[in-house]
């Protein structure tokens, strides 16, 4: 047959209690933690925003630019590398900690980079370089047709 004696009691008393307080305290910390990011969140994605622009110009440069001097789109396999390469930018340019948080701000991993991808992809498409290149190039066949 099972003995508690009152030292016991108290020790698991004081075992449950704790694990109890613990629970509540982290409960209470992520609720303000989700309360500040809603808050904040324009302060979040403006910080999104700058690395994600430092990133494209980085990749533009060494992994675009020659596609766009060339009036030419860059292969759709070369661009989903080039999208999963700009994404792991980003991250290394976010840092672990920053990281962290806008995995926290959009709910997982899957939506963030979801987010990053969107975002190079109309970067992108929007490629003034290629576009004034294509320009120059039919105003240069308009011109020896003539």
């Amino acid at each position: 047959m099972l003995t508690l004696n009152i030292p016991t009691l108290i020790f698991f008393g004081i075992i449950s209690f704790s694990i109890c307080f613990f629970y509540g305290l982290k409960s209470i910390l992520d609720y303000k933690q989700k309360g500040r990011v809603i808050k904040d969140f324009t302060d979040y994605t403006a910080v999104l925003q700058f690395h994600m622009n430092k990133a494209y110009d980085m990749i533009h440069k060494d992994r675009i630019l020659v596609y766009s001097l060339e009036a030419t789109k860059v292969p759709e396999e070369q661009v989903n590398v080039i999208s999963k390469d700009f994404i792991n930018l980003t991250e290394k340019l976010l840092g672990p900690r920053l990281h962290k948080e806008f995995v926290f701000l959009y709910g997982n991993y899957e939506t963030l980079a979801f987010t990053m991808a969107e975002y190079f992809s109309t970067r992108y498409e929007d490629d003034a370089i290629r576009k004034d290149s294509i320009a120059e190039m039919m105003e240069s066949e308009v011109e020896t047709e003539t």
